[in-house]
């Protein structure tokens, strides 16, 4: 059976092999740059420079040193986006901690569920919006010590273990490779959510892979939105780590206000943006962006990861904004710490749709969906990843790691792609969300990114639907309309631009919202889930799902 390896344009780096936090203080963008701003709340305007940062960071190690952080141990951070997180990352680290960053919408079932299933011997909880007590309820019957994010903080600013010496953390004692620095929480490529053991040295090579892959999105120069949860792998690799090494602004925000986000844009002239394909959709179409038209004055990037965004949605950005800015993804996931390819902006070619090129020291392979044998050369199939980023494997759970890491270094991804001649890489869709629709496999996303073209659609999410009576799935369209929008007129106009076993045979269900995670990603379960549906465009229009 002939393999097919495809390698990074970009010749490898080699990966730092000490902790995390060490890799941050050999950065070179903090000489003579140390009073500069790098987190600034979005609401209250305040900002910690580097100097502040690093000054809380020694504290932080101090503190958790103090609670009796034992090497190893556990940290479950309950907290939302905000200006001190990043020194409370590094200084639990440099404590000797392991870090598990719980999504702060999590209610008690699910937030116990993690730290149990972690192990966590401390919980760091924000006070405010009753997250302190969600997390003392999921931890009544554990031996959990919960830490409230105000005292932590407070107890920061004033000790004086800050104005020790840069270096003040604990060495590894094991390799990088073999020590634990993250464990969130992912669903995989099956199955419930999984513990991502996630090493010092996925770490350190991903923020590398990614800051030396294009030094156009990461430069000290630029100012970052910063209201990605930092709870997960894309907003935790991007704000904790690859900006604050670059020294670089970053306007935190605690919760995605889509008008706060245009305000700040041009209160403080950011110029990167890291987005979701949700976000894309608003600055194609709400009517809120013609209220800031100073946006495209700061604006330069817009990048888009955690689900795909399809080339209509990008291009109808760039001409609301009828600007230069330059809209572009990458793709990556939870298990590769997460970045496996991005758009490299010094090359001319850069293709819109595309979520870019294999960073260094990354390898992929495409295996047939039907065959199980590797697909041909700028084929189609299941994208198999290999590098120093993919994770150490999942916590405690030897069936998920079988199926998803299969030897000599390779790991499934769940998500079929192609690629083409310029080793640019296309994501299709996940490979368990596929619908096989009259005997064809139909991408949910390249119907979603049809529907999402039309004037009348604010949002859209496909399923597939079971029919009894055919014995197959039928496509199923859920959408959010515009006022007084059409759904049966959205349905028409789609069956005429697909294939036959494309169309929506499933119909329409007309809904108040699409049912996402924080980062975007479409919850198709809830939409499954859902019965007694009023659907339009079928023969019955009630239809039990």
């Amino acid at each position: 059976m002939t393999t097919t390896i495809y390698k990074s344009s970009i010749p490898p780096i080699e990966v730092f092999q000490g902790s995390l936090p060490e890799l941050m203080l050999q950065s070179p963008n903090y000489k003579g740059r140390e009073n500069l701003p790098l987190m600034t709340d979005a609401q209250s305007g305040k900002t910690l420079t580097i100097a502040d940062h690093f000054k809380l960071v020694r504290a932080f190690t101090a503190l958790f040193k103090q609670y009796g952080l034992q090497r190893d141990d556990v940290v479950a951070l309950y907290v939302p986006n905000n200006i001190y997180l990043p020194a409370v990352h590094q200084g639990i680290l440099s404590a000797g901690g392991t870090i598990s960053p719980i999504n702060s919408a999590y209610p008690v079932q699910d937030v116990r569920d993690q730290i149990e299933s972690a192990g966590a011997k401390y919980a760091i909880a924000f006070d405010g919006n009753s997250m302190l007590k969600t997390v003392t309820d999921a931890t009544a019957a554990l031996q959990v010590r919960v830490v409230p994010f105000s005292k932590l903080v407070a107890e920061a600013l004033s000790t004086k273990a800050g104005e020790g010496p840069a270096g003040d953390h604990l060495p590894l004692v094991k390799p990088a490779k073999d020590t634990l620095a993250y464990l969130c929480f992912s669903s995989g490529t099956t199955g419930g959510f999984k513990g991502v053991m996630t090493s010092h040295m996925n770490m350190n090579a991903n923020i590398m892979q990614s800051i030396l892959a294009d030094s156009v999105i990461y430069s000290p120069n630029a100012v970052y939105s910063a209201f990605l949860p930092m709870t997960h792998i894309y907003g935790l690799n991007l704000h904790i780590y690859c900006t604050v090494y670059m020294g670089a602004q970053n306007i935190v925000m605690p919760a995605f206000d889509f008008e706060l986000f245009l305000k700040s844009v041009v209160k403080y002239q950011m110029s990167h943006v890291y987005l979701v394909p949700p976000i894309m959709v608003l600055l194609a179409k709400s009517p809120l962006v013609d209220k800031y038209p100073e946006i495209t004055e700061s604006l330069k990037f817009l990048f888009s990861g955690a689900a795909p965004l399809s080339t209509t949605l990008a291009m109808a950005v760039t001409k609301r904004l009828k600007s230069r800015i330059i809209v572009c993804q990458g793709y990556g996931m939870t298990e590769t710490s997460p970045v496996v390819t991005m758009t490299f902006h010094y090359r001319p070619d850069s293709k819109i749709g595309s979520v870019g090129q294999l960073v260094p020291n990354c390898e992929a392979r495409l295996i047939d969906l039907e065959t199980g044998k590797d697909a041909p050369p700028q084929g189609t199939g299941e994208l198999l990843v290999r590098g120093p980023n993919v994770m150490m494997g999942y916590l405690n759970n030897d069936v998920a790691n079988a199926e998803t890491l299969i030897g000599d270094g390779w790991l499934r991804t769940g998500d079929v792609a192609h690629v083409d001649d310029d080793g640019y890489w296309y994501i299709v869709d996940r490979y368990k969300e596929m619908i096989k629709s009259k005997g064809f496999q139909v991408a949910p996303a390249e119907l979603e990114a049809l529907l999402l073209a039309h004037p009348h659609v604010v949002d859209a999410a496909v399923i597939g639907h079971w029919s009894e009576e055919e014995a197959t799935e039928h496509p199923r369209a859920f959408v959010v309309l515009v006022p007084n929008g059409d759904a049966e007129q959205v349905k028409k106009w789609i069956d005429e631009q697909v294939a036959k076993h494309k169309r929506l045979w499933g119909g329409i269900v007309v809904v108040d919202q699409i049912p996402k995670s924080p980062s975007g990603k479409i919850l198709r379960r809830f939409l499954k889930d859902r019965k007694d549906d009023i659907v339009v465009g079928v023969k019955s229009l009630v239809a039990k799902l």
